[in-house]
């Protein structure tokens, strides 16, 4: 057996940081839930570039004359829910279908729950919410 060397997220060498995470699909889950996995790991890849779509959008916005707020916020949302999103809803997904585990499915539900609200509150395009 080989020791498992943490690979996500993929690094460059010149950056002193180390991946925090193991992920393999096709070791860790069982075929019948690799496509669901890929599939909500594809999700969280879109609501991270809609985010950084997002910054670029409000820094647009705001260099047409609009607030600053915006921009701030995006920002906030980009750096703060990308990774946030990845530790708090996918791996438990991941851990979930990896080890059958109740808990890692209620965490999942949640908490992925409680996001998609917020993206619906965002979706509504509030004035000075950070999404434009």
């Amino acid at each position: 057996m080989t020791e498992r060397v943490n690979n996500f997220p993929p690094l460059p060498k010149f950056i002193p940081l180390k991946p925090c995470f193991y992920q393999d699909f096709e070791e860790d889950i069982p075929a019948a839930h690799q496509q669901l996995v890929r599939r909500v790991y594809y999700l969280w890849i879109l609501y991270s570039i809609t985010l950084a779509v997002n910054l670029i959008a409000c820094l647009a916005w705001w260099i047409g004359g609009g607030s600053g707020a915006n921009f701030g916020l995006a920002f906030v949302w980009l750096i703060l829910f990308s990774p946030c999103s990845y530790v708090c809803w996918f791996r438990p997904l991941y851990k979930a279908l990896k080890t059958d585990s109740s808990f890692n499915f209620m965490a999942f539900f949640f908490i992925f729950g409680a996001q998609f609200v917020l993206v619906g509150i965002q979706a509504l395009g509030i004035s000075g919410w950070g999404a434009w």
